[in-house]
């Protein structure tokens, strides 16, 4: 019980003992005697201010290092986020405007991260070479609950290094080679498809596409045969889903709140096609650990089986070597990374490719006399033939030019790096703009110009490093 005195001392001896009565708690602390209103304005607003202040000092040197470069206007906290913002075509309009108003090298605040976005071949030479921008950018997590830490997606740098050293051997020629015949009947299935389509208008060649690859790469990856071209494939279905909400995703901020995109709708699908696609390999993993422990039973060893091995095999059996020990989930995590990168990248390519010989006819009768030269009417295209179609090889680098697999590519600094003019800031992240520079008439005359010839031997030298990179560059490049 609380007391309050209601009578001052009338005099310093006349004391009314009746003088002290209980309150009530409302009594104590109201609207009438204590401004709560006013105080919770002030203390909210003045602790609001003092965090405000504390970021600001905390982070002084990078924004007074970020000042030093160009880049949008970007109020506190949300930097150029709004800019930023909508679907993918407009954000992708977005970037690609700031890469054309602000050559070279500027800075972008996404929130209360800073960007550097660079489009200098001399600055993705530096950047891309150097051991302290190996690590991928934060964006990368969103394909993890589906790729885990393949190396796509990995971010973690040494486990990267380890997983790269010990699967590199994996793609050695010797290998490729072997998995020739998949490549020539996949191939010729998808010449049958593509003759259905002759003269009937417009047709969506990438779906096509993707159905082939998709064949060839579970076939060399899992040893599975998917018929993804002449069947309904639910696991077709579902990676393309899966890769599908992953461009939304990156290309929405809305989407980059893991709390908020899981509760959408499009996160619900994308946790039904990823468990789907995760049990499928475990499936298939598991097969396989069964057969090759029956295999060891019999005291049959890999000399004494002449099937060839897709890449799952290939893990399993540097598993058992000792030479690396990789979980069941570091084994899904790269088979289905290997899926994705085998797949869609080579099907996007084939698209464009084909695309550019059917708006250029002249390119077009050019490659098909090289191949008729080179292969023949009828023959089946053989190893020994590729290294013949010189032709079509810089038809498939033009293209690559105008329309990279990766247009932008984004990393993450640990350190500190002088890039010579400018020091990129520790834990900044680092845009690269690999189309902008592939259609910049600096390095590339007439960049827009569909011109295999660019790559002829004799022209070779003028092409500036670091100015072509369809595959990225330096360490953590394409490793197929």
């Amino acid at each position: 019980m609380t007391y309050r005195k209601i009578h001052c001392f009338s005099s310093v001896f006349n004391i009314d003992l009746n003088m002290w009565k209980p309150i009530e708690w409302q009594d104590f602390i109201s609207i009438e005697t204590f401004p709560l209103r006013q105080f919770l304005l002030v203390f909210f607003t003045s602790t609001s201010v003092i965090w405000f202040l504390q970021i600001l000092w905390n982070r002084r040197t990078l924004y007074k290092e970020s000042f030093k470069l160009p880049g949008p206007f970007a109020p506190p906290l949300i930097g150029s986020a709004l800019k930023l913002s909508g679907n993918s075509y407009g954000l992708f309009a977005s970037i690609s405007q700031l890469f054309d108003q602000y050559p070279r090298l500027f800075r972008v605040w996404f929130g209360t991260r800073l960007f550097y976005a660079v489009s200098d071949p001399r600055y993705f030479e530096i950047l891309m070479n150097s051991q302290h921008a190996l690590k991928k950018e934060h964006l990368y997590r969103m394909a993890e609950p589906v790729f885990g830490q393949g190396l796509f997606s990995a971010r973690s740098v040494p486990y990267w290094k380890a997983h790269r050293k010990v699967i590199t051997p994996t793609f050695n020629q010797k290998i490729l080679n072997g998995f020739m015949d998949i490549f020539t009947e996949q191939s010729n299935i998808l010449s049958d498809v593509l003759e259905k389509y002759a003269g009937k208008g417009e047709v969506d060649v990438f779906k096509l596409f993707s159905s082939c690859t998709l064949d060839i790469i579970c076939e060399t990856a899992m040893g599975v045969q998917m018929k993804a071209q002449s069947t309904e494939s639910r696991f077709a279905e579902q990676l393309e889903k899966v890769l599908e909400i992953i461009t939304i995703r990156i290309f929405n901020i809305f989407y980059h709140w893991d709390f908020f995109f899981n509760l959408t709708p499009l996160g619900r699908e994308f946790r039904v096609a990823g468990k789907e696609l995760r049990a499928f390999t475990k499936q298939v993993l598991d097969q396989k650990k069964a057969l090759k422990e029956g295999r060891k039973t019999h005291g049959l060893t890999l000399e004494s089986t002449p099937k060839r091995l897709a890449f799952l095999d290939l893990l399993l059996d540097i598993n058992d070597s000792g030479e690396f020990k990789f979980t069941d989930e570091e084994i899904m995590d790269e088979t289905l990374t290997l899926l994705f990168a085998g797949s869609d990248t080579t099907a996007t390519v084939d698209s464009y490719t084909c695309t550019m010989l059917a708006m250029h006819e002249d390119i077009q009768e050019k490659v098909l006399a090289e191949i008729l030269d080179v292969v023949g009417p009828t023959e089946s295209v053989g190893l020994d033939h590729l290294p013949q179609l010189k032709y079509l090889e810089r038809v498939i680098k033009e293209t690559m030019r105008l329309f990279p697999i990766a247009a932008i590519l984004v990393r993450k600094a640990e350190e500190n790096i002088d890039i010579g003019d400018h020091i990129i800031l520790k834990d900044c992240s680092i845009v690269f703009g690999i189309l902008n520079v592939h259609r910049n008439e600096k390095y590339w005359p007439q960049p827009n110009k569909f011109d295999p010839d660019r790559f002829l031997p004799e022209n070779a030298s003028a092409i500036q490093p670091g100015s072509y990179l369809p595959f990225s560059y330096g360490p953590r490049n394409c490793i197929g």
